[in-house]
């Protein structure tokens, strides 16, 4: 018989193969002493790979696999950002469920005066004087507008300033998700 290739050394080596095969390839390796050797360097090979030397990683190595397993935690801005969204939901959820523009303020505002939920109360007007704020200032905006520009510039100017602090606010939410993924794709 030929010596063996080395893909039937290994399925020897492995138990893989007929029995009939596996037969023939012991007493193959009985008799030729050059698949012999070839068959031992297999063996010590496979000894020395299943149980690797323990090697202290480089110090490098450890910051950057946590980095990859464990993203960064979310910083201040983005905290920051969660708790804007979450003032702004709130309010947009008082002010549709209350209904300011009517006079269900007045009902929620006796509803709430007994001693139970008298801080109830406290956030709705606070939530008013928001609202209230931020009618009277987009009212002297439009009046500001109004009087530096003719009207079809100045609904352009309107809805260009409207899409600059969008933009802007944006940028402040979204920021952090693009660091990560910049960061993920080096």
């Amino acid at each position: 018989m030929a010596c063996l290739p080395d893909h039937k050394i290994l399925d020897y080596l492995d138990g893989e193969g007929k029995s009939i095969e596996q037969a023939m390839i012991r007493d193959h390796l009985l008799v030729c002493p050059a698949c012999r050797r070839t068959t031992d360097r297999y063996m010590e090979l496979q000894q020395i790979l299943s149980q690797p030397p323990a090697v202290e990683p480089p110090a490098g190595l450890i910051p950057q696999i946590m980095k990859k397993l464990y993203p960064q935690t979310p910083r201040y801005t983005s905290i920051a950002a969660l708790i804007a969204a979450s003032f702004i939901f709130f309010v947009t959820w008082i002010y549709i469920y209350f209904d300011f523009s009517s006079n269900s303020l007045i009902q929620a505002l006796r509803l709430t005066t007994d001693g139970t939920s008298g801080w109830l109360a406290n956030i709705i007007k606070a939530i008013t004087a928001v609202y209230n704020g931020a009618q009277a200032a987009t009212k002297a905006g439009s009046a500001v507008l109004r009087m530096l520009l003719p009207t079809p510039l100045g609904a352009i100017a309107a809805v260009l300033a409207l899409l600059a602090v969008s933009a802007l606010l944006a940028n402040f939410l979204l920021r952090p998700l693009f660091r990560k993924a910049r960061t993920r794709k080096t």
